[in-house]
């Protein structure tokens, strides 16, 4: 499997290239939190962002590598955005299950801007489209693609704290059943210092099909850029779903050129 030796060599580019940072605006990723932000890559430009994820849901553990999305600049208010699709281990009652998920295309459109320096009743929005493409295991291969469509906004609360939401219409398939599936997050985030940030957040996901289980989490965590160009995260979160074993734990990175 590719997976785990694309992650690693890209984890050493991003740190080869500390060095070499000009001067820009801030790195603003779309991890480690659920909420997508509304910025998007400048034109011309590319951002990768990955990283790893252990979690617990009661007898069920999984370990996640990758949760790699590469995004370029296509114009000022627009980006490309692909995923390879993240190596994923899940261990159960019933056995163990491993392979690669599969990898998704889509754009981020910004829609609506607000200046980020003052509060402002109305938020920016962007509109977030993708699909999935059946390019995973055979164990994690669906061979329909399971489209979506997301509502991203974000509110300046003061110069250093501000309230990001989001609002994401699925339509993924199981069991060659194609169904709709419904999520909400919103998240507080805080810059501690000119480089260090916090999040808390909130968000769940609602299937709309008969024995679904809606699932509900709180998670916080923070991020730091260790050069211009450069960020590393972490992040923790607990289920809200009445079980007693429900917990996620990760670190990644983000790499601006």
């Amino acid at each position: 499997m590719k997976t785990p030796r694309l992650v690693v060599a890209t984890a050493l580019i991003a740190a080869s290239g500390c060095a070499t940072a000009t001067a820009r605006g801030p790195l603003e990723s779309d991890r480690p939190d659920f909420t997508e932000s509304t910025s998007t890559i400048a034109r011309g430009e590319a951002q990768i962002e990955g990283g790893y994820t252990v979690a617990r849901m009661d007898a069920e553990r999984s370990n996640t590598i990758g949760e790699l999305l590469l995004r370029i600049g296509l114009a000022s208010r627009a980006e490309l955005r692909v995923e390879p699709g993240s190596y994923t281990r899940v261990r159960s009652p019933s056995g163990v299950l491993s392979g690669r998920e599969d990898g998704e295309l889509g754009t981020k459109l910004r829609v609506h801007e607000v200046p980020p320096d003052r509060p402002s009743p109305v938020p920016a929005v962007s509109v977030l489209l993708a699909s999935s493409v059946p390019t995973g295991s055979n164990r994690f291969r669906q061979s329909r693609p399971q489209p979506e469509a997301k509502l991203a906004s974000e509110w300046t609360l003061t110069h250093r704290m501000g309230l990001a939401a989001n609002l994401d219409v699925a339509r993924p398939v199981t069991d060659a059943r194609r169904y709709t599936e419904l999520s909400a997050s919103a998240s507080l985030g805080m810059d501690l210092s000119s480089r260090v940030g916090a999040f808390a957040e909130l968000f769940g996901v609602a299937p709309q099909i008969g024995g679904g289980e809606h699932t509900r989490y709180l998670d916080t965590g923070i991020t730091a850029s260790i050069a211009p160009n450069v960020q590393v995260d972490f992040r923790g979160g607990v289920g809200l779903n009445g079980t007693a074993h429900d917990y996620f734990l990760g670190a990644g990175f983000a790499r601006r050129w």
